[in-house]
């Protein structure tokens, strides 16, 4: 160490802290770790440690998102690609087919891929559309009990396929302030995991302008799923559901409800039996 106040030891002690900061750009993890007689430089040492510390973790951050990403499009790809290469084939088998019943059967399974195609490309635009902080949806009083019921109604089918009776509970004039269009999507999602997902009949509750929606799962699903990235977009627990969804059902119905000043809250109860609930909260019309 050098006497306090020695002029040639503080141009040593700075000169030897601008190497250090040079070899941090090199390696984002170094630190300064500059000893010295001057309170003041080893004072500004530490911000600058703490610094190179925050830009390491944003940089670490980084990348883990840019490679999630990248994980995503590719996953998003083969998405994509399953439906299309499905109906291709069912198309060819048609042409090809002589017996008019075959060849009906096969064009209708190419139908379905397509129709499934189609959910794609609309969970793909609805979600572009909510993320853009430009968009404002118009809100207007809505009738949130009215509006789950209709979803209920159109998957009643759905539901009675799976021997599933969904347990509802809704509150009359439950006006809310919503766009309908984006409303109907958005209880439509919540509804549409609870069958993908869920492993018998939800629970479908309202109290107030909130909506809550609860399935049981089974506990090698549930423990697949990370929690805090439910509402991620291409986000699916369960990599061999490839080819079944965009895993952009919860952040469409997440980025809707933001855009109507609501909010969408999801998790999972863990246990022996464990439930996922999503529960939709949205403001009460004046």
């Amino acid at each position: 160490m050098v006497r306090w106040g020695s002029r040639a030891a503080r141009e040593r002690d700075l000169a030897r802290l601008a190497e250090l900061i040079d070899r941090s750009s090199v390696a984002p993890v170094a630190r300064a770790r500059l000893e010295s007689a001057d309170p003041a430089l080893v004072a500004l040492a530490r911000a600058i440690d703490r610094r190179l510390d925050s830009e390491a973790e944003r940089e670490a951050a980084r990348r883990a998102a840019d490679e999630r990403f990248r994980e995503q499009l590719a996953a998003l790809s083969h998405d994509i690609r399953t439906p299309l290469a499905g109906a291709q084939g069912y198309l060819q088998l048609a042409e090809r087919a002589t017996d008019e019943a075959e060849r009906s059967r096969y064009l209708a399974r190419a139908a379905e891929r397509l129709g499934a195609m189609r959910a794609l490309t609309d969970d793909l635009f609805a979600y572009a559309r909510a993320a853009d902080p430009s968009w404002e949806p118009e809100l207007v009083p809505c009738d949130l009990a009215d509006i789950v019921a209709g979803a209920l109604a159109a998957r009643y089918e759905a539901f009675a396929a799976r021997g599933w009776e969904p347990d509802v509970r809704l509150e009359e004039a439950a006006c809310v302030l919503a766009a309908p269009d984006e409303l109907e999507r958005v209880v439509a999602n919540l509804l549409d995991n609870a069958l993908a997902h869920g492993s018998g009949a939800p629970h479908v509750r309202m109290a107030g302008p909130a909506l809550t929606v609860e399935n049981p799962m089974g506990p090698d699903a549930a423990a697949r799923l990370d929690p805090a990235r439910l509402t991620e977009r291409f986000y699916q627990g369960d990599p061999s559901r490839a080819g079944q969804g965009t895993g952009l059902g919860l952040a469409v119905a997440r980025a809707l409800a933001e855009s109507m000043g609501g909010t969408l809250s999801v998790g999972v109860v863990a246990g022996e039996h464990p439930t996922f609930s999503a529960r939709l909260e949205l403001r009460p019309a004046p």
